[in-house]
């Protein structure tokens, strides 16, 4: 009996573009965190 199955990778496209766009997102707002953090208030 065979027990490896092949998996697509097209079935899993779509969660990790929403990984990537969220990470980009708290990337960026990381960034802007740690430029704000430099400047005296």
């Amino acid at each position: 009996m065979e027990t490896y199955t092949y998996v697509n990778i097209f079935e899993t496209k779509g969660l990790e573009y929403l990984l990537l766009i969220c990470f980009l997102v708290l990337f960026i707002f990381f960034v802007r965190y740690l430029n704000a953090a430099d400047k005296p208030s």
